[in-house]
């Protein structure tokens, strides 16, 4: 297990299907070999509902985020100690620049709405 993955995002896809909210960021639009998955679909207890899936997982891991930090030109990701061999690193950080990271942030604060992840955003 890593712990702490970082790469450069050239690709940040921010959408809704069939109720999801879904983040995608990662290093290429077709086919990244470095990415993260964040989602939120409103079935159950609010951290379980929320997910991710990085390149480094082999699926999507519930109630795993234990704080998140989106920045004016990065988003890091920490990983609850417990989820962490199911996430496959404790620490992911995407950097970018020249983004229009509007709509991630709208995204970011409803996907975390009412959950007891530590979110910090200063963009």
């Amino acid at each position: 297990m890593k712990k702490e993955s970082r790469f450069f995002a050239t690709t940040i896809n921010c959408y809704t299907e069939n109720d999801v909210l879904i983040v995608g960021i990662g290093n290429h639009p077709i086919s990244p070999d470095r990415y993260l998955i964040i989602s939120r679909f409103d079935d159950s207890v609010i951290d379980d509902a929320i997910g991710i899936q990085t390149n480094n997982s082999t699926m999507e891991v519930a109630n795993a985020i234990s704080n998140l930090f989106l920045r004016k030109n990065s988003l890091t990701v920490e990983i609850k100690a417990n989820k962490q061999h199911l996430v496959g690193e404790q620490r992911l950080t995407a950097e970018f620049t020249d983004q229009n990271i509007a709509l991630l942030t709208e995204y970011i604060k409803k996907i975390f709405l009412d959950s007891s992840v530590n979110l910090s955003i200063d963009v």
